[in-house]
């Protein structure tokens, strides 16, 4: 056996991990009545794919325009201008079905889940071009630029619309049970 491992707790860890895996993926299953467990977390999935294609339609329609506007203007001001503005159009754009969503944690938990995804993708594709950094510094380019401004900027808006909202319409209280 070799020096510092201790194969009991891999065998704990091994569990725990697959036991909170479990536990994660659970909410996406039926119940015996063919109901989702978790509709919010199906739902604001779903709902993050769509807040992405919003983001690349936003990013496809005015990278030429915006480019065309700050050719002349400092390299910062051009790569600010670029992400900033798309960002700004997506957001607002995801951020019109909020009155209409009865249930006010949707918006936040997709911008959540376009988190997670980004942080996914951003692992995945520096441990896949480990050897290349030529590549590795075209992709971190390319996604300084496009992802954190539209994830950050939801983020905080759906997280600030959220908590102005739960501040306002606070649970409903429970009254306490009369004791016998």
């Amino acid at each position: 056996m070799s020096k510092g491992i201790n194969p009991i707790r891999d065998e704990q860890w091994n569990q725990k991990v697959t036991k909170a895996a479990d536990s994660f993926w659970s909410a996406f299953q039926m119940t015996e009545n063919g109901k989702v467990k978790s509709t919010l977390l199906l739902y604001s999935f779903c709902l993050c794919w769509v807040y992405i294609a919003v983001y690349v339609i936003a990013f496809a329609f005015l990278l030429d325009p915006l480019d065309a506007l700050v050719s002349g203007a400092p390299t910062v001001v051009a790569c600010l201008t670029e992400a900033l503005v798309p960002a700004l159009v997506g957001t607002a754009v995801c951020m019109l079905p909020w009155r209409l969503f009865k249930e006010k944690r949707l918006i936040p938990a997709s911008f959540v889940w376009m988190f997670l995804l980004a942080a996914a993708c951003l692992i995945t594709m520096l441990l896949l071009m480990r050897g290349e950094p030529e590549t590795r510094q075209l992709f971190l380019l390319f996604f300084v630029q496009a992802v954190p401004a539209p994830v950050l900027l939801g983020l905080g808006v759906s997280g600030a619309l959220y908590y102005k909202h739960w501040k306002n319409h606070p649970a409903a209280v429970v009254p306490a049970q009369k004791r016998s």
